[in-house]
């Protein structure tokens, strides 16, 4: 694998930046509820939002409702995908989603069944369920068969990540930043989307296919992202850097 190189800080009116959350902008626990967001992150999106009006996206498999308890009124001055994008809300046109199929309630059950029965945490979405294995790294592979097995029991997308197995409605990032890349804010922007975790490839391609780029957060490995940063610390120390170099 080549090495890659960080992405070039300087930004113009003709970019938009799409960022995932959990081991991207802030770094990863060993619970999905035990992430902590410091103040001085959200301050940062906050500038950052406003350096880019309209322009700056959070694309992750958390719900909306999730990053809203975590960001804090901020949140609303910039456009968030959540549940894989499967919900988004945008300042310009508010909150949208589909209505949630019953299929999911009864896949959540079954999931929240086999963590309790084996000790995995079980967090729910609101469209989807996830069961995390980070503390019983043994049952990887049982875990994500018993969650294909929910998936196909009720036509559901198996997404796997990090030490978890997530049960949810089909879509993807991917989907997600083209989605927003029509809105007026976004349209005939060049998209850098920054992920860390398989979850965000398809991101990386859509970025990629728009006239931009996916840059991966962490170590090295395969992907179709074409720049890299080692860290969630060297993602903020960039961030601070682009919004210097616009100023």
């Amino acid at each position: 694998m080549a090495e890659l190189v960080p992405p070039p800080p300087a930004l113009s009116t003709t970019d938009s930046l799409f960022l995932d959350f959990d081991g991207t902008l802030v770094e990863l626990a060993e619970r999905p509820d035990a992430v902590v967001v410091a103040p001085s992150l959200v301050d940062m999106l906050d500038r950052l939002a406003a350096t880019m009006p309209g322009r700056v996206a959070i694309v992750s498999g958390r719900s909306i409702a999730q990053l809203d308890a975590m960001l804090g009124p901020q949140a609303r001055h910039f456009a968030l995908a959540g549940s894989h994008g499967a919900e988004r809300r945008t300042p310009e046109h508010g909150y949208e989603s589909p209505e949630p199929p019953e299929a999911l309630a009864l896949a959540a059950e079954s999931l929240r069944d086999y963590a309790d029965t084996n000790g995995l945490v079980f967090e729910a979405k609101s469209f989807g369920a996830a069961i995390h294995y980070r503390q019983r790294p043994e049952l990887e592979d049982d875990a994500n068969a018993a969650a294909a097995a929910v998936a196909d029991t009720h036509g559901l997308v198996l997404q796997r990540g990090k030490m978890m197995a997530e049960v949810r409605l089909s879509g993807d990032k991917g989907d997600a930043i083209l989605g927003l890349l029509e809105t007026s804010a976004m349209q005939g922007t060049r998209p850098l989307f920054f992920g860390d975790d398989v979850t965000d490839e398809d991101g990386f391609v859509a970025a990629a296919a728009s006239g931009g780029a996916g840059v991966l957060i962490g170590p090295l490995r395969e992907t179709a992202a074409l720049y890299r940063l080692e860290s969630v610390s060297a993602l903020h120390t960039w961030i601070a850097a682009a919004m210097e170099a616009r100023a």
